[in-house]
């Protein structure tokens, strides 16, 4: 994309006045749900509303049309019925506004009459210019500029916030998944930048936001959901991912494997599936991580958004409780990780500084009564050693010998030694406070073994997406 392209899709994430057409009075309408967003502190832009019922809505100014509105309109959020806006987008053309979404369905995934309605508001808007996202869709939520077109109540659907660590956007062809995924991942404390649902796709796409958010400072990791691509479009989007995904992680979930899914798909939004098997082929040619659902995802971008990538895929497991080794050890290998012994002189150097009944294989049991000093000793040994190029730390806080400031002895370890971390802690509320605690300093803490060991994976294979022949592949 050009520069001037990037400017026109920032609108929807920056624009410093926005009017809600179709804005209403009437509780619990999307019309005043949307407005509502709006008129939060936190937003600081200037806000309008648009309906001919109205001269203010909820404190806020209301107009006939975009033309009465003095000040020019950068944004504007369309929530009317679809047969009223080819007249609408008549309305934004002649006010020179330049970005537009439209949360209304009754487009081209109703069928023919909805397709040409869509089609109609596209010409209108390309002739003046105008990007839209949708129709048939919830827009756009940004945690940092606080633009929140989703027309879901706070109470019942949550909104994230952005992290002073790391910020993960995501891309959903589906409103309903943008919906849960914001709520959800309010629940989690999960770092989000951005949330964007672009229901039918009629003009802004997956490779235009992927043009967008390989750019944006605020976005560590880029993630999707999609039901398919269109020819054209799909081969863009495939082409520009070769050009973000050496420096920032892209991960897709594209859902369609099945031929009743494919039909579902088209309904839904008036995508077409598409083979599932060449749209794999395409992510791994283009550098894309395909997780295989929406929890897995988000445990792989964590990881991606906090930790370095790893420049080889030698894990060494470092626990104070056998069986947690044991199982994460199974998962890290079912993924195809290589988990090495260390060597002889590494462990001459664990056997000379630890108790004599820890076991100083891979994984290492520093066992029950283990304090941070252990910890230490292992890391501090494992990473000279030059061994290893992922560190995955299991923590069982139930023992009263290891004290909270573990979480300093595996924060410092990992800041000093630039390699990736993962911690994997089992248990209840004090445990649960750890792992909040080593997020806050940007090591990414898992409940089970599995999802570390998927963090891993992930840590791994974008390692070899991003170094090429350089990552110290081993495992076979």
């Amino acid at each position: 994309m050009t520069p001037v392209d990037i400017d026109s899709i920032d609108l929807f994430f920056n624009a410093k006045s926005v009017a809600i057409y179709g804005a209403s009075a009437s509780q619990n309408s999307v019309g005043q749900a949307i407005v509502q967003n709006f008129i939060k502190p936190q937003y600081t832009g200037k806000v309008y509303g648009v309906n001919p019922k109205y001269t203010q809505v909820l404190g806020i100014p209301c107009f006939p049309s975009l033309q009465e509105i003095e000040d020019s309109v950068d944004l504007v959020v369309v929530a009317v019925p679809a047969r009223l806006t080819p007249r609408v987008f008549e309305d934004i053309a002649r006010k020179g506004s330049k970005a537009v979404i439209v949360i209304s369905g009754g487009f081209s995934e109703t069928g023919p009459r909805g397709a040409e309605i869509e089609d109609e508001i596209v010409a209108i808007a390309k002739k003046g210019n105008v990007r839209i996202i949708g129709p048939n869709c919830v827009g756009v939520v940004d945690t940092h500029s606080h633009i929140d077109t989703f027309f879901l109540p706070e109470y019942r659907c949550g909104r994230p916030k952005p992290s002073n660590v790391a910020n993960i956007s995501l891309v959903s062809q589906s409103g309903a998944f943008a919906a849960a995924i914001s709520d959800w991942t309010a629940e989690l404390g999960l770092g989000i930048s951005k949330l964007i649902s672009l229901g039918n796709k009629c003009d802004v796409d997956d490779d235009d936001l992927l043009c967008y958010l390989g750019d944006d400072s605020t976005t560590q990791v880029i993630c999707y959901y999609t039901e398919g691509y269109d020819e054209e479009k799909g081969r863009s989007f495939f082409d520009t991912a070769k050009t973000v995904t050496p420096y920032k992680p892209v991960l897709v979930v594209k859902s369609g494997r099945g031929q009743r899914a494919k039909a579902a798909s088209m309904s839904h939004t008036g995508s077409l599936a598409g083979s599932d098997n060449v749209a794999d082929a395409a992510y791994k040619q283009a550098g894309i991580i395909r997780p295989g659902n929406f929890e897995q995802m988000f445990d792989m971008a964590k990881a991606l958004a906090m930790q370095p990538p790893a420049r080889g895929d030698r894990v060494l497991m470092i626990t104070n409780g056998g069986g947690l080794g044991v199982m994460t050890t199974d998962a890290l290998e079912l993924l195809g990780l290589n988990i090495p012994t260390p060597s002889s002189e590494l462990e001459k150097r664990f056997n000379e500084r630890l108790p004599a009944y820890c076991a100083v294989g891979n994984p290492i049991d520093v066992v029950g009564d283990a304090n941070s000093s252990r910890y230490d000793v292992v890391l501090e040994e494992a990473i000279v050693s030059g061994e290893y190029d992922i560190f995955v730390v299991g923590m069982l806080l139930q023992t009263p010998s290891l004290e909270m400031d573990v979480t300093n002895v595996i924060a410092n370890h990992q800041r000093s030694s630039g390699l990736p971390f993962v911690v994997v802690s089992m248990g209840g509320g004090f445990t649960t406070k750890a792992g909040e605690i080593m997020a806050l300093m940007g090591v990414p803490t898992y409940a089970t073994g599995e999802k570390a060991a998927l963090a891993v994976k992930a840590l791994a294979q974008y390692g070899e997406i991003k170094y090429g022949d350089k990552f110290n592949k081993t495992a076979t």
